[in-house]
């Protein structure tokens, strides 16, 4: 199973809470903090696995959705490991087998953010 994937950046505090990593800005409305004390404005890592990102017309539902283009494209018999950037960062995700994807293919993903998980970049507590 492929591993989490995880994105430095900085939590912006206020109402409406935002992951931010490099020109994105990930909105947390949705995102289940384990305590209010985890909304202060901090660097922190964003965690999201592959399973839970979504490419093509399934991201468009998304709560958060971002252009990307596939940097490598890794076949794994039932399904495909994708790999690309959010946030300047790497980002890997899995398809179904039978999706064919390229190498500087221009894509949308998406994902819930609520689906995600926050951590303080100092402790590696979950926030």
């Amino acid at each position: 199973s492929p591993a989490m994937n995880f994105i430095k950046g900085h939590l912006e505090a206020s109402d409406a809470p935002v992951f931010k990593a490099d020109g994105v800005s990930v909105p947390l409305g949705r995102y289940q903090f384990d305590n209010e004390s985890g909304r202060a404005a901090k660097p922190c890592v964003f965690g999201i696995r592959p399973e839970h990102i979504a490419f093509g017309e399934a991201a468009r539902a998304m709560p958060f959705t971002a252009e990307s283009t596939v940097e490598i494209v890794d076949p794994m018999g039932s399904d495909t490991l994708v790999w690309t950037k959010l946030g300047g960062q790497i980002l890997s995700f899995r398809v179904e087998a039978d999706k064919t994807l390229r190498s500087g293919d221009a894509i949308r993903i998406g994902f819930d953010p609520a689906r995600a998980s926050l951590f303080d970049a100092e402790t590696d507590s979950r926030l």
